[in-house]
């Protein structure tokens, strides 16, 4: 009887121990940047150290037999491998695409625009969250971030510039205020001719 009951007490410590290592990771199995983040994972949890499991796995995703990435994705991934390598390198730190598309950028702000396609090639259904983290920056128009989301797959009916991360727009001069109009309160609003 002692025995059985400290076997089931090693069971379910065992089966506690192995739910509390399994990591949710950002998006869902529909993205290709989900599918490649599962995958690095894995392979971090064979043992393998990060940057090994990310140069690992981005060059497993990049074969042409591989169903990891889009065919965009897989294009995207390709042309510019460290920058994908980094991109991960931030996932697996943040697990969040709009703080990774915010670091990044801040980071290579000259990379701004390869930044937000990446980061929309992987994850298009989370396309604003990429358009989202490139505003914050302050490095990259809404505007602009919105074309090259576009350029990259995004939905158009999923994505706009009217995001939280513009911030709130700035204040107007009371009614009233003008010339002469002694600042705020009203008053005389024509020049004056003195």
């Amino acid at each position: 009887m002692r025995s059985l009951l400290i076997s089931a007490i090693l069971l379910l410590a065992g089966s506690y121990t192995a739910s509390a290592q399994e990591t949710t990771v950002f998006g869902d199995n529909s993205q290709p940047g989900t599918r490649l983040h599962q995958q690095i994972m894995a392979d971090v949890e064979l043992g393998n150290d990060q940057q090994t499991a990310i140069a690992e796995s981005i060059e497993s995703a990049l074969q042409e037999e591989s169903t990891i990435l889009s065919p965009a994705a897989k294009s995207a991934v390709g042309l510019n491998i460290p920058m994908a390598d980094g991109f991960y390198v931030q996932m697996l730190a943040v697990n969040s695409l709009i703080e990774v598309v915010k670091i990044m950028i801040e980071e290579n702000s000259n990379e701004a625009p390869q930044i937000v396609a990446l980061g929309t090639y992987l994850y298009p259904d989370f396309a604003q969250e990429v358009i989202d983290g490139a505003v914050l920056t302050g490095v990259i128009s809404g505007d602009d971030a919105l074309l090259i989301a576009l350029a990259s797959g995004a939905d158009p009916t999923s994505v706009s510039t009217a995001t939280a991360a513009t911030g709130a727009p700035a204040p107007t001069a009371p009614i009233g205020a003008g010339i002469g109009g002694g600042g705020a309160g009203g008053g005389d609003t024509t020049a004056s001719t003195n």
